[in-house]
């Protein structure tokens, strides 16, 4: 007679804490005081790019699963590779959304440096080495339009986290950087070290939108 053995089935990271746990190790081969990766960048690319591998797919799963709110007019932002002038790869990620046109059917532009009075405002999920946001990222602009009347009807379970425009994300309990010379607010509820599964972390999106999704509707750029 054979001698049965059962082993534990394999589980892997959820999508969410594999980000994470990649955030925090690109976030150890820089070295701030001589501003270089001492070893060389080839793994903080490969890092990029490993990310890459998950952020569209994992931003695809949350577009299909999102409803309501005109969502088949929201655009998902594809993931920018390029480095800092510094030479830095990012070690904090971002999926975002934002709509693609506003009521009277004009297009609305992403505008990630706030250069605009009426770019988008932004759904977004926040990857740092810290955890995992969910929240709005409101136009960056000083003079925006209607960054304030979003902000007024927001849920207050979403408190500003108050990204820091700083050189080092370090400088931030949650390594939340912002634009400098922008205004930089993040209203988000947050996950320390990320999800336990993939299906938390969707219905976690999917509570978000139900309360903040309303209000970005109305107020899409």
């Amino acid at each position: 007679m054979k001698n049965e053995t059962h082993s534990e089935p394999i589980t892997h990271p959820s999508k969410t804490k594999q980000i994470v746990t990649l955030c925090q190790e690109s976030t150890s081969l820089w070295d701030p005081i001589s501003e270089s990766y001492l070893n060389g960048d080839r793994r903080a690319e490969a890092i990029h790019e490993e990310v890459e591998e998950i952020h569209k797919p994992l931003g695809e799963d949350i577009k299909n699963r999102l409803t309501g709110n005109d969502c088949h007019l929201l655009r998902f932002v594809e993931l920018v590779k390029n480095p800092f002038n510094s030479g830095r790869f990012p070690s904090w990620f971002w999926i975002d959304f934002h709509y693609k046109e506003d009521s009277n059917g004009d297009e609305i532009k992403y505008d990630k440096m706030g250069s605009f009075d009426n770019g988008a405002h932004v759904f977004r999920i926040w990857f740092t080495s810290k955890g995992v946001g969910i929240g709005v990222k409101p136009g960056l602009n000083k003079n925006h339009r209607t960054r304030e009347k979003l902000i007024n009807e927001l849920p207050e379970r979403y408190p500003d986290l108050k990204p820091l425009s700083t050189k080092y994300e370090s400088n931030h309990d949650l390594h939340l950087t912002g634009i400098n010379g922008r205004f930089n607010r993040y209203f988000a509820i947050w996950e320390p070290l990320g999800f336990k599964t993939d299906e938390a972390f969707l219905e976690a999106v999917d509570s978000a939108w139900s309360e903040i999704g309303p209000v970005l509707n109305k107020y899409r750029c």
